[in-house]
């Protein structure tokens, strides 16, 4: 996947910003994304950090993704810049639903990361206690009511999540899960590969934490180098 930054251009008016998954379509244009190194395009690219989690993409994957993400996702003309050409064939996602509820709670785990201030110095934080710990939900309602009562530096995340058996969308985007990823079934998966839309993209299993992919003897090495 190729890495962008913004190119800042003097003057530059109704520009996006960071978008905050409220559901709402965002307003403005796509700021120009320079590509960093040397690579050729890729069909994905990451988005400055000040877009947030949207996904770039090239025309060719809009055109495929458009009949899995109606009334999902909002394709912006995003233009990239290599060197010094500017390539108008990208788009970036800006998404407007979201697909929580289709996650398997029951048979899903999260990790609860608490953290609280207990020292500051000069008026401002210098130790905090941290403690991880394993919680469950029911489902989505139960969890958003658990989050109202988590002081600003705690969270909730998934180690590893399970989607309903009921979902029959092969393209997801999740909000509430510290998961900002495109979710994509095993079919969709496939047609990726099957096209050459996957270079330089990795694919990790929904189901598999993070230590037990990325660890020292982690299985991603079983797939990629």
């Amino acid at each position: 996947m190729n890495e962008t930054k913004r190119v800042y251009i003097s003057g530059e008016e109704n520009i996006l910003g960071y978008i905050y998954l409220d559901g709402k379509p965002s307003k403005g244009k796509a700021p120009i994304q320079k590509v960093l190194g040397n690579s050729s395009l890729k069909d994905f690219c990451s988005a400055s950090a000040d877009l947030g989690p949207r996904k770039i993409v090239s025309s060719r994957v809009k055109s495929f993704f458009e009949d899995f993400s109606k009334e999902r996702f909002i394709y912006l003309k995003c233009p990239i810049q290599k060197v010094s050409d500017i390539i108008d064939s990208y788009w970036i996602t800006d998404v407007i639903n979201f697909d929580d509820l289709d996650v398997d709670f029951k048979n899903s785990r999260f990790q609860l990361y608490e953290s609280r201030v207990t020292k500051e110095e000069g008026g401002r934080p210098s130790e905090f206690d941290r403690k991880l710990s394993e919680v469950s939900f029911r489902n989505l309602e139960e969890l958003e009511e658990f989050e109202k009562n988590l002081n600003h530096l705690s969270y909730v995340i998934a180690r590893s999540l399970k989607i309903n058996r009921t979902c029959e969308r092969p393209l997801l985007f999740l909000r509430s899960f510290g998961i900002f990823d495109l979710i994509v079934s095993e079919e969709l998966k496939g047609e990726l590969q099957k096209q050459k839309m996957d270079k330089v993209v990795e694919f990790k299993p929904l189901d598999i934490s993070d230590e037990e992919w990325y660890g020292p003897n982690g299985l991603r090495k079983q797939f990629y180098k």
